[in-house]
């Protein structure tokens, strides 16, 4: 019995000695691994942009990071916790002056300490073409428009924006139809919103120097129009200098295998993009309305007047609605009147001028200030009424003759009227004394017709003042 007391207690012993020894965790002595950091970034960052965090670890304890040295001073900041670099001084990463930015970095565990390189390569800034923007407000063309791009001079052009350019290099910009170029003879370009401001910036070609920040291209590109009128015998349409009074032969319309003649009235239509011209009587040939196809310079005749509905139509303007408004008259100073007809030729009921005074002839006719207000031109002492759509005038003003000479003032008939794209209005004039066309400026502010040439005299005969586009032919 003693013996066995003897062995139970040396196992008791061996067993509280044992427990002793795995009571409390191996400690283990710090290692740490950290590897050096290479990264690039494009010049002129912005302040605590990141550029990366530190590859280390530790085998215990906690990591902490600490910069011991900068070239240049104070170009970077880590984050102590989690190793994270970041840029503290944007204005050091220069390409030109700072092409590379070094560091040193300590990662550090209790008393033991590990350190590694940072290098940071800073490159070229580089740039885009942030916005390309074509302002198509002014622009009827059917063709959509396209910006190209030249980075070689203008040897080759591509659709595709330019990008990873720098400062000082050159672009070429020019606009296309998805056909060809479109060029500075029919549209005009306003390049000036655009930033840089290219070096040139009124023609569809603009050169652009990349300056420090992205492009931003913008463009307004607007229709030039031009002034057309017809003479009368022949049928051939000029257009017309609105300056100088200046002709030159445009076109003639074909009507039945010929030259359509004694057109009276025209107006464009911008929706349908046909001419509309209504011609006068003449013998025994009815005035009548034509749509014209300016591609084919073909006419079509939409209304013949079969039931002798007018006498002559004498000028034309589109509705807001795309209808054609004209005015009408029986007979030389009878029935003056608006009429309107859809772009088929159906024709509407004529509404009479009423009012204090009514037009006798001329019958010029335009927009006023609005598309609900109408100036109706006259045949005595240069008279111009004020109309609504009923025909009912509010308002009528004598205009002095400027500048004309030795004219007929009691039968100086405005034939017709027309607004260019600023408002300015433009007046066809016939003299009856002596068969002289002119064409004129119409100034409401000082109620004077400004005389801007004679554009004929009889036999010849001048109408149809009316404004195009200049692509168009």
């Amino acid at each position: 019995m003693k013996k066995v007391s003897i062995v139970l207690s040396i196992f008791l012993i061996t067993l509280h000695f044992g427990c002793r020894k795995d009571d409390g965790p191996e400690v283990l002595d710090p290692e740490i691994t950290l590897s050096n950091f290479e990264t690039s970034v494009e010049e002129n960052p912005v302040e605590n942009q990141v550029l990366g965090t530190i590859s280390a670890s530790t085998n215990t304890g906690t990591l902490v990071f600490s910069l011991t040295g900068e070239t240049p001073s104070g170009a970077l900041s880590i984050n102590a916790s989690s190793g994270q670099l970041t840029v503290a001084d944007p204005s050091v990463f220069v390409f030109e002056t700072n092409p590379t930015i070094t560091a040193t970095v300590q990662a550090k565990v209790e008393d033991v300490t590990k350190t590694a390189n940072i290098t940071i390569n800073v490159t070229e800034e580089t740039l885009d073409v942030a916005n390309a923007v074509i302002d198509k407000a002014g622009y009827t063309a059917p063709e959509d428009l396209i910006f190209l791009y030249s980075t070689d001079g203008g040897d080759s052009y591509s659709a595709d924006k330019p990008t990873n350019l720098t400062e000082g290099d050159e672009i070429l910009v020019k606009i296309s139809n998805g056909i060809m170029d479109i060029s500075k003879d029919d549209f005009s370009f306003t390049w000036i919103t655009s930033n840089p401001v290219p070096q040139t910036s009124d023609i569809a070609l603009a050169k652009f120097v990349v300056g420090s920040t992205d492009l931003d291209i913008k463009v307004a590109v607007v229709d030039k129009i031009e002034i057309l009128v017809s003479e009368r015998n022949t049928g051939q349409f000029y257009t017309l200098d609105p300056s100088t009074g200046d002709k030159t032969e445009a076109f003639t319309i074909n009507l039945d295998g010929e030259n359509l003649l004694y057109v009276r009235g025209a107006i464009y239509n911008y929706v349908d993009r046909k001419l509309y011209v209504s011609t006068a009587k003449f013998a025994a040939t009815k005035s009548m309305l034509h749509s014209v196809d300016l591609a084919t310079l073909q006419a079509t005749t939409i209304n013949s007047n079969p039931n002798d509905t007018w006498v002559g139509l004498a000028d034309l303007v589109i509705t807001p609605e795309g209808n054609i408004l004209a005015t009408m008259a029986l007979g030389q100073g009878t029935g003056q009147s608006l009429i309107s007809f859809a772009t088929d030729g159906t024709e509407s009921t004529p509404l009479a001028f009423t009012g204090d005074s009514t037009p006798c002839c001329g019958l010029g006719l335009a927009y006023g200030e609005t598309t609900s207000e109408l100036w109706i031109g006259d045949g005595f002492s240069s008279n111009l009424h004020k109309s609504n759509l009923n025909g009912v005038i509010s308002e009528s003003i004598t205009l002095v003759l400027n500048n004309f000479e030795n004219p007929n003032t009691d039968h100086f008939f405005i034939k017709n009227l027309v607004s260019d794209h600023n408002g300015k209005l433009y007046a066809l004039c016939f003299d009856e004394a002596d068969g002289s066309t002119y064409v004129a400026e119409v100034d409401l502010t000082n109620n004077q017709l400004k005389h801007i040439a004679q554009i004929s005299i009889s036999p010849d005969q001048l109408n149809a003042l009316v404004f195009v586009p200049a692509y168009l032919f």
